[in-house]
């Protein structure tokens, strides 16, 4: 990395900073700050358009308050009738797992808690581009129910796409602008468990919502290389299906951490749940015996 580079690079992060203490110290709801006005820029050069049809995904655990909107629990409970047991398997029925509203987002503003990009109390629709990632969202236990459900967008989205590729390369100047966008990215990207983590991207979500965009699409924090969309108005998506799956399996991959790269030579890595070394014959990761 040259001198350049790392001067852009501090730079934006610099300018990252400062927009984060603003918002989480002095000025909360109605911010003025050029990382703001730079995204407006950039969010106007990379608008998405989502088009009615397209099917997104949303999960959720099955825990003890799902289960009253269960579609089994709904027709096949206490008191139900024939017909109603029947509808269950009916091949009219898309909803073999959560019903159509538990599937959706909670209708009671009340329930409604902290994310990425909505403030307590704010119904925002939060999906993924694939069922996989969508799972990832919701962080299953081994053994856990989930319900993964089919959301039709019904109306055409204009979407601020922030998960936009940026090409790091040790030879070359990579401006301020992408420093300061690869910032962004983190901020809706990195896990957390602390709501107050979302206090920037949530401004940067409402700020995007003022500029007239109907959501946001950015990197998940929990699956690489997974997406995921943030829908402002829930009235423009819809719940079509869902379906009961289980966790039955979890594999790991792991890499040494800086500083920790030999351990007498036993194992390096985990992959897939497998302990591997490096074979630095080969140069290649072949099982260790543990």
């Amino acid at each position: 990395m040259n001198n350049t580079e790392s001067t852009n690079r501090e730079r934006a992060l610099q300018l990252w900073t400062s927009f984060r203490d603003e918002v989480m110290y002095n000025h909360r709801f109605y911010p003025s700050h050029p990382v703001l006005d730079k995204l407006a820029v950039f969010a106007k050069q990379n608008e998405l358009t989502v088009k009615p049809g397209e099917i997104y995904y949303r999960a959720r655990i099955i825990d003890d308050n799902a289960l009253a909107e269960h579609m089994i629990g709904i027709c096949y409970g206490l008191g139900k009738t024939e017909d109603e047991r029947k509808w269950y398997r009916n091949k009219a029925n898309k909803f073999r797992g959560l019903s159509k509203e538990g599937s959706y987002v909670p209708p009671n503003p009340d329930l409604i808690r902290d994310g990425r990009s909505n403030a307590k109390f704010i119904r925002f629709l939060y999906m993924a581009e694939s069922p996989t990632t969508a799972v990832f969202e919701v962080r299953p236990l081994l053994r856990c129910a989930v319900n993964v459900a089919g959301i039709e967008v019904k109306e055409q989205l204009s979407i601020a796409n922030i998960a936009v590729n940026i090409a790091f390369d040790p030879e070359k100047d990579n401006s301020e602008d992408e420093w300061l966008l690869y910032f962004v990215q983190l901020a809706f990207s990195t896990p957390t468990n602390n709501p107050n983590d979302y206090i920037p991207s949530q401004i940067i979500a409402e700020y995007l919502r003022q500029q007239g965009y109907d959501g946001i699409r950015y990197g998940s924090s929990l699956h690489k290389g997974g997406y995921n969309l943030t829908v402002f108005d829930v009235t423009k998506c819809e719940a079509i299906f869902s379906t009961d799956l289980r966790l039955e399996e979890v594999k790991m991959s792991l890499r040494p951490a800086f500083g920790a790269e030999n351990i007498d030579g036993r194992f390096e890595y985990i992959r897939d749940n497998v302990p591997m070394r490096m074979d630095w014959d080969s140069g290649k990761l072949i099982e260790a015996k543990v």
